[in-house]
């Protein structure tokens, strides 16, 4: 049995390096109508008001870097734009703000094209889950290289533009960056926009290269995988447009329950939810509750609060054993504050992979555009300090690392823990 809140369209909410926008700003008067518009004097103006704008309007900008370096960064990037192209000045805008150490704190572009490939970084290497039937050969293979350029190689330098605070928010992006060509090409790791050479280890085993063209963000490429068919994937990868939802597990009397976003939505308040979801808790005699965090980028911590109060009337549920949190990579922002809670006021069992945010983290955040590009700048104007010591990550307490042959088994080796003979508990 399950239920459902129908909510509107929910895109994972891990925040990106850089905010999709589909244009830029109206309001600007001086600002160019594209970016390739911009002419080097707007975009000397453009660094001239974020090293002035930033600093003032963060929390606190210097936390990770100087103000020394903050400002040589940018005086650096102004001398050397005569001799750089678009896609260079954007690498060195995003490297500056990724300085920061502040994964609140971004800077945003519109990108015009990227590899048809969707990609995730498993236990076991970066995997191909989907492309056009024009490369069907390497579907679920695992990329190796590109443009020659060992992934390892390739990985260190495209985190040098993510802004972080550690290598689980590192592995969230990364499959991102490696489709984006104008990206690729502006850090000299591809010779050309229009094309990438990729090599890939197959799922026979055998090693290809070949070249890729990226297709437009306005085209609507024919997948070979249907995304949209959930019928038979496991529990986690389902109704990833709800922001909450639970089904109960009968044959293990557990409910599973997914938060996918810190949000309460109009019509259908989180509150009601709970109360919903508790009283089947309650009638149908459930044992067990898994909370999975694992898709929740965050929105408004204190949304959780009438799960916790409804749960605290619940002694069953504060036994060992008797509540689980799976969390991951794309954990962030308000879910951790969320996980925390669940951490310090019951004794749950925390599974999966160490959180793409930090514990105590700068947020709550606020957005100004750059006067002439109009490109948007993100940044945070509050520290939350909420455990003692400084972790990089919520760690789990049973570390589980999917592999891409569990993937296309549709299994979650995370949840199966929790359910299997191999729980401890």
């Amino acid at each position: 049995m399950s239920h459902r809140f129908r909510l509107p369209f929910f895109i994972a909410a891990s925040v990106f390096i850089a905010f999709l926008v589909h244009g830029f700003p109206e309001s600007s008067k001086k600002k160019a109508s594209t970016a390739d518009e911009v002419t080097l004097a707007q975009w000397a103006q453009d660094l001239d008001f974020l090293v002035t704008e930033l600093p003032k309007k963060h929390k606190n900008l210097f936390h990770n870097i100087s103000e020394t370096e903050f400002q040589t960064q940018i005086k650096e990037l102004k001398t050397q734009l005569p001799s750089m192209a678009l896609d260079e000045i954007l690498v060195g805008l995003m490297r500056i703000i990724a300085s920061v150490g502040d994964s609140h704190t971004t800077l945003g572009y519109r990108p015009q094209q990227a590899l048809p490939l969707m990609l995730y970084w498993f236990k076991d290497g970066i995997a191909i889950l989907n492309t056009t039937a024009e490369y069907k050969g390497i579907l679920y293979g695992k990329i190796t290289a590109i443009g020659g350029k060992p992934i390892e190689d390739i990985i260190d330098s495209l985190a040098t533009i993510i802004p972080h605070e550690n290598e689980a928010q590192v592995k969230n992006m990364i499959p991102n960056l490696l489709t984006d060509t104008l990206i690729l090409h502006g850090m000299k790791l591809i010779p050309s926009q229009n094309t990438a050479s990729l090599t890939v280890l197959t799922t026979s085993g055998t090693t290809v290269t070949l070249d890729m063209k990226p297709l437009s963000f306005s085209s609507k490429p024919e997948w070979l995988v249907d995304t949209s068919d959930e019928s038979d994937a496991p529990l986690y990868l389902k109704n990833r447009r709800l922001f909450y939802w639970y089904e109960i597990l009968p044959d293990s009397q557990t409910l599973f329950f997914k938060y996918n976003s810190c949000k309460n939505i109009k019509g259908e308040p989180f509150s009601d939810f709970v109360k919903t979801l508790f009283d089947t808790a309650d009638a149908e005699k459930v044992r067990r509750i898994v909370i999975d965090l694992r898709h929740n980028g965050g929105g408004n911590s204190g949304i959780f609060a009438p799960f916790l109060e409804e749960l605290k009337k619940r002694p069953k549920f504060l036994k060992k054993g008797s509540l689980y949190v799976l969390i991951g990579r794309r954990t962030f922002s308000s879910a951790i504050l969320n996980a925390i809670d669940l951490k310090k006021q019951t004794p749950a069992i925390f599974l999966g992979e160490p959180t793409g945010g930090k514990p105590n983290h700068y947020g709550e955040v606020q957005t100004f555009r750059l006067p002439q590009s109009g490109l948007p700048v993100t940044y945070s104007v509050k520290y939350f300090r909420v455990i003692d010591d400084d972790p990089d990550s919520l760690m789990p307490d049973i570390l589980i690392e999917p592999r891409i042959s569990e993937y296309l088994k549709k299994l979650d080796p995370v949840l199966n823990f929790v359910l299997g003979k191999r729980n401890p508990f």
